[in-house]
């Protein structure tokens, strides 16, 4: 995926428009949005909910920004910001279940899911796993130990 400066941006209708966000200069998750008609882009923000973002310039904020590779049809992409642009005014925000990802996906697909929750969540699980395993072996070796 090449990383484009504002300026290098094409305008297509339905693409998804990725921002890559830091935190403390580290990158912390990806922002998601979709190109909607008149060069605008649609977003989900916890602050804001769903809405509609003038330019390319104000959803980049700044940030490193690119195009997810698309290989659809001009109907499927008109599809994708006819959906975007029908939850314009939502506000029904929620981090791991409708975040800008589930809401770029969807537009996309027709189907809510984000890559950045589902990775973060087998993180957790199977940081809670590791450690329930070392404490049933320790539990082990301590009740064979006293024996």
């Amino acid at each position: 995926m090449a990383r484009l400066p504002c300026s290098n941006i094409i305008i297509v209708i339905g693409d998804t428009h990725v921002a890559q966000c830091t935190v403390l200069g580290w990158p912390a998750f990806l922002h998601y949005g979709t190109e909607i008609t008149g060069g605008a882009i649609a977003e989900n923000t916890f602050c804001h909910g769903c809405r509609r973002v003038g330019s390319h310039e104000e959803f980049a904020r700044g940030r490193v920004t690119w195009v997810r590779p698309s290989d659809v049809t001009a109907e499927q992409r008109a599809e994708t910001a006819r959906r975007a642009e029908s939850r314009i005014g939502e506000r029904a925000y929620n981090l791991l279940w409708n975040n800008c990802e589930h809401f770029a996906n969807w537009c996309a697909t027709g189907i809510a899911w984000s890559q950045q929750v589902l990775v973060a969540l087998r993180k957790i699980i199977g940081a809670v796993l590791l450690w329930l395993g070392g404490t049933l072996v320790w539990t082990g070796l301590t009740t064979l130990a006293s024996a």
